[in-house]
């Protein structure tokens, strides 16, 4: 019987060290949020559709930095703008 209680004893300690002596690197980092924000969504100003930054075509366009979905809304918007101009 004694035998028994100090195996238990011996292995109760052990993990009461092991627990307090952990390393902070094999912690698992969590987020509290449920989401993470992966990307800024940007709206394209020629057909207003909403496209994640990264992906998006920039150009700078009188002075102003736009957000396009693609080429051909690149050039639309700015052959709307030289258009207006005249």
């Amino acid at each position: 019987m004694r035998l028994i209680f100090y195996i238990l004893l011996i292995f109760g300690i052990y993990y009461l060290f092991k627990n307090i002596f952990k390393s902070p690197s094999s912690k698992k980092k969590r987020s509290n949020l449920p989401w993470q924000i992966e990307d800024e969504l940007v709206k394209d100003p020629m057909c207003g559709i909403y496209i994640p930054k990264s992906k998006a075509i920039k150009a700078r366009v009188n002075g102003q930095i736009h957000y396009f979905c693609s080429k051909e809304c690149k050039k639309s918007y700015i052959k709307q703008l030289k258009e207006g101009k005249k």
